[in-house]
């Protein structure tokens, strides 16, 4: 269950990060301040400066709030800072918690609804309108027209980490739904003469005192930078980087799913007869990626990367299947690396996901590309 106290202080210390303005402090991080330094516990002194107190955030939640101040849904071995930024358990719980409980407003205290809203406003709003414009105009205007444009904007801001404003106007420039400045928002200003960084397999890296941490550490931890995936950006002029709510929110789930798309587009273009057709983010991304096969049967698959089953859980329901998104067979395949942290990932996740339907299937991303050639093969031998 959600602590109002541990709330306030924790929406109180984004806040506080977020702004360009450090002092006043903002009034959720002062009173969350304030009442830690009455109740923190007797073991730890209370720091007598913000410096100190925001190296007192970087320790284990468990050492130094009262229990009942905890969550039942936040770990309090892991900090609310790491590295000077927000912990993955904090952004996550941020997200998965406090974002959907707003919605509910008699659960939650109205000045700490009013500044999860903003929150989650500054840190998405331009995408958020973007992809409704896109599926307005998919319904109601151009269906093709806006499922091109969304395949230009979604898969650009995963490759482009890191734009210049010329990457963005000559990509942007003939997009009917989509301008280049609206795409410009959802990044931020690079210093000149600086390096950044960032990974194949989870994307913009954040440095401090010459270590590299990703979005999510736990997921994917080792950023050395000798390693092949690790890669150096030299800041220059006009360079531009995703903001970290976008990466977050948007581009971060998308890195696996492109990387299944891939997969199955070579598999397409190795067995043409087959596999007829590999479509990505159908009906303006109802689902991620549908799979068409000669004998007319229809796959979709929506891909899931969240480190803990009963997170997950909570959010599977059935794939939408109206008009073209119609499908014989539906997947959530999961990703490799969740599976292997958590070796009964997918027997969790089937008795947990009470609004998933029967027919549903799970599989991790390895067996679901087997799977696929294997309906190939038998593909095959039925025509042969």
């Amino acid at each position: 269950m959600s602590s109002s106290k541990f709330d306030f202080l924790l929406v109180g210390v984004k806040e506080y990060l977020d702004s360009k303005q450090k002092y006043p402090y903002p009034d959720l991080l002062h009173h969350g301040m304030n009442t830690l330094s009455l109740e923190i516990k007797k073991s730890v002194s209370f720091p007598k400066t913000m410096q100190g107190f925001l190296k007192l955030l970087e320790e284990p939640v468990k050492d130094y709030c009262p229990p009942k101040w905890i969550p039942s849904e936040f770990d309090g071995d892991f900090g609310l800072l790491d590295m000077g930024s927000l912990s993955e358990e904090a952004n996550d719980y941020i997200d998965e918690y406090l974002a959907e409980a707003i919605s509910e407003r008699d659960k939650v205290p109205e000045s700490l609804a009013t500044t999860i809203e903003k929150i989650i406003e500054i840190d998405n709003s331009t995408f958020i309108r973007l992809f409704n414009e896109l599926k307005k105009a998919y319904h109601n205007d151009n269906p093709k027209k806006a499922q091109q444009e969304y395949l230009i904007l979604r898969p650009f801001l995963i490759e482009y980490k890191y734009a210049t404003g010329k990457d963005i106007k000559n990509t942007f420039k003939r997009t009917r739904y989509i301008s280049a400045e609206e795409v410009g928002d959802l990044y931020e200003d690079c210093e000149e003469g600086r390096d950044y960084w960032y990974c194949d397999r989870c994307g913009i890296l954040i440095e401090r005192d010459g270590y590299l941490k990703g979005l999510k550490p736990r997921l994917c931890g080792n950023h050395h930078k000798n390693l092949s995936y690790v890669h150096r950006v030299e800041g220059q002029k006009d360079l531009r980087r995703v903001k970290e709510g976008v990466w977050r929110r948007v581009c971060f789930p998308g890195i696996p799913e492109l990387n299944l798309y891939s997969a199955l587009e070579k598999l397409k273009t190795e067995h043409p007869d087959y596999l007829k057709e590999v479509r990505l983010y159908p009906g303006v991304d109802c689902y991620d990626i549908q799979l068409r096969f000669s004998d007319d049967t229809v796959w979709a698959i929506n891909f899931k990367d969240v480190q803990y089953p009963y997170r997950l859980a909570q959010k599977l329901e059935g794939l939408y299947r109206e008009g073209s998104l119609r499908y014989n067979e539906s997947f959530y395949v999961i990703s490799d690396r969740c599976i292997d942290k958590y070796p009964n990932y997918l027997k969790i996740l089937r008795e947990e996901a009470k609004k998933l339907p029967p027919a549903t299937q799970l599989s991790s991303d390895r067996n679901f590309r087997q799977r696929v050639r294997d309906k190939i093969s038998e593909l095959q031998k039925g025509i042969s």
